[in-house]
């Protein structure tokens, strides 16, 4: 295991020092844009008084119109001026990074930051904007809120459910802090969701340079938006870099933790899926990082095993065949859309059936998102350039995931289809993106365009422009077919619709989604034999910051309920740091108060979900039901998405409220060794 000085060096976050030839930099620059090399210049000159004199010039307006306009050139009002400001700052920036005796770079403190970021974005930013956007930004590490004082007794040890983002971050944090920990990870590799799925063109639908921890940002993404297998390649590269294999149990299927009272410990049985058996093992604390979408759903139509040809899911996926043959992709959602676009042109037929149309937004980077080579070689060669661009992607859907999201009701009652100004905004680009692909009056422009405003289901992204490789495009194919029509039932020779038509079929995707599992194939055992799935029945679950309940002592329960990222942060990468931190941090606190366990009160507990349920009302999904969402539970309670702007839920799961909780410190706490 590394040590805790080895692992602590690793979360510095300096920039090391870059010298380029101003040949090279002038052969890349163009594919920069001004204000984020203004930025760089700053940090690389030391010169603050840069941003007086060229931000008004090449500072963007605001955030929306970057997200109009698409990743660019900022907003400058007098293109000859903003033209010669670009000049005078690449040959300041030529000048820097030519010298081999650079002097130290401008770290910016708060208020520098401040001033950066709003000149990066147009928009004003709060105490708490800064202090989150420089951590998840990657300038400076996550921070320390419970100040240690002494070192985790090695029976303080942590079990990490689940090796994909969620556990692998958990685990660097751990040893970072110096806790002992385990992890165990039910499938043959690192991944998780990335390991798990690999059907034709599975790629990540959020941006690389942000869908990535914020401590290992990296340069070197061949996409824009990663594919399966190079995202799965990062999380193995993570692993590595941070010594996780040695503490990594793979084909260990946890499938029961029950807690021991009297030790004050979870047991946990564990399935080795290659010897077949079944072994106890002892955790002071579980933190759980399993994801809640693990397992293939499949809609309950008649008829679906009598099936002749080939059957998969998505979830599933097995090498396979589709050249020149019958095919179906049943499902619209991420996974379908990206599987459509990927064999449209190598089947012989493909039938695509939709339950409800998606708001789909349009792909405008072109050549399937590629990150050309000088885009790759600023992001490692110029100092900052690659956090500042992270930053601007950061904060901007940050902002706008909220407000588009946030309903004005005296705007709905003119407008059905949106829910405020900016949501129709937001409407209208997926709109014309209908448009221009089909016509505004033809049936599949009113076959794709939903009844409900954007966000009402989860956005997704055509995986590629109005080309080969992209959705919309593969719909236009001479050999797809659209099906709106119901599925009545499946029969041995393919599907039949609700409309009477037979669809002959050699093979039938399944791109319908994945059960929603909040641990439940997990038997989760607390105090006094109560179990979870009994607290979270009915597919109702509720918990305090960090996933924890009352009765589960210890145990953290990450991608619990509430903690989509729906209304800030972007991609799951910040609700993984944020609520991993937060466990952390309980977990330090109990290291200082002596104790052995760590439970939230019921009444805490209780008054955050009555926090949730006000600020959820604020919201779309508890206005709107048109759409079919898995963010919605049976009875319409909103139990997926958070409903917190990002900012204030990060700053509400920086420290633990130590009146929050219920620290017990048993007689065998002596026995334990504190340094």
């Amino acid at each position: 295991m590394a040590t805790e000085v080895s692992v602590e060096a690793r979360f510095t976050h300096s920039v090391r020092k870059s010298v380029v030839s101003a040949a090279e930099l002038r052969q890349h620059v163009e594919a920069a844009d001004t204000v984020s090399l203004l930025l760089c210049a700053v940090h690389v000159t030391g010169d603050t008084a840069l941003l007086d004199r060229y931000g008004d010039t090449v500072g963007r307006s605001s955030a929306l119109q970057l997200l109009r306009a698409g990743a660019g050139p900022g907003s400058e009002s007098d293109p000859e001026q903003a033209m010669a400001a670009r000049e005078e700052i690449i040959e300041l920036l030529c000048a820097a990074l030519s010298r081999p005796d650079q002097p130290d770079y401008l770290r910016a403190d708060a208020e520098l930051f401040r001033r950066m970021g709003e000149t990066a974005t147009g928009m004003p930013m709060n105490d708490d904007h800064v202090a989150m956007c420089m951590e998840q930004a990657g300038f400076v590490p996550d921070q320390r809120a419970v100040r240690p004082t002494r070192t985790p007794p090695r029976a303080l040890n942590l079990a990490i459910l689940g090796a994909g983002m969620t556990g692998l971050d958990a685990a660097v944090k751990a040893s970072r802090r110096g806790f002992e920990f385990d992890i165990y990870e039910k499938e043959a590799g690192i991944g998780g969701l990335w390991w798990s799925q690999t059907y034709p063109g599975v790629a990540v639908d959020t941006p690389s340079i942000y869908y990535s921890l914020s401590y290992e940002l990296s340069g070197n993404w061949s996409k824009f938006y990663p594919l399966g297998e190079e995202y799965r390649a990062y999380l193995i590269e993570l692993a590595k870099k941070y010594e996780l294999t040695e503490h990594l149990h793979l084909n260990s299927d946890v499938t029961q933790m029950r807690w021991v009272e009297s030790d004050q410990e979870w047991e946990l049985t564990v399935f080795d899926r290659l010897e077949h058996r079944a072994r106890k093992v002892r955790a002071a604390a579980v933190l759980t990082g399993a994801g809640h979408l693990c397992r293939p759903k499949y809609p309950d139509i008649e008829g679906r095993d009598t099936f002749a040809g080939e059957s998969v899911h998505t979830a599933q996926w097995r090498p396979m065949d589709v050249a020149g043959k019958r095919v179906a992709v049943v499902g619209v959602g991420a996974a379908g859309i990206q599987v459509v676009g990927s064999i449209a042109p190598e089947v012989g037929h493909l039938s695509v059936f939709q339950h409800q149309p998606h708001w789909v937004s349009p792909n405008r980077l072109g050549n399937n998102g590629d990150v050309g080579d000088s885009e790759r070689w600023l992001r490692q060669h110029v100092p900052y350039y690659l956090q500042w661009n992270r930053f601007v992607l950061f904060f901007m859907t940050c902002e706008w995931s909220y407000g588009m999201n946030l309903v004005d009701e005296d705007w709905m009652k003119l407008h059905p289809t949106s829910t405020s100004s900016m949501n129709e905004d937001l409407r209208q680009i997926s709109l014309q993106y209908i448009h221009d692909c089909f016509g505004a009056d033809s049936d599949l422009a009113r076959e794709l365009t939903p009844d409900f405003p954007f966000g009402g289901k989860r956005p997704i992204r055509d995986p590629g422009p109005f080309a080969a490789g992209g959705y919309y495009w593969a719909l236009t194919q001479p050999n797809v077919d659209f099906v709106t029509s119901a599925i009545a039932r499946v029969v041995p020779e393919g599907i039949v619709t609700a409309d009477g038509d037979l669809v002959e079929l050699d093979m039938i995707i399944w791109a319908t989604g994945m059960t929603f599992d909040w641990l439940s194939p997990i038997e989760v055992i607390g105090r006094d034999g109560v179990r979870l799935s009994r607290v979270w029945a009915d597919n109702n679950p509720r918990s305090y910051l960090g996933g924890t309940v009352p009765g589960f002592p210890n145990l953290f329960i990450n991608d619990g309920p509430n903690t989509g990222v729906a209304t800030g942060g972007g991609g799951h990468n910040f609700m993984t740091e944020t609520v991993n931190h937060y466990a952390m941090e309980c977990l330090q606190l109990l290291v200082e108060r002596g104790g052995t366990s760590i439970e939230v009160t019921q009444r805490a507990h209780d008054e955050h979900n009555e926090l949730i349920e006000s600020e959820m009302s604020k919201l779309l999904w508890s206005h709107e039901r048109r759409a079919s969402t898995y963010y919605r539970n049976q009875k319409g309670r909103v139990i997926l998405p958070s409903p917190f702007r990002a900012e204030r839920l990060w700053r509400m799961s920086q420290r633990p409220d130590e009146t929050k909780f219920v620290i017990h410190n048993l007689a065998q706490v002596a026995a334990i060794g504190y340094e």
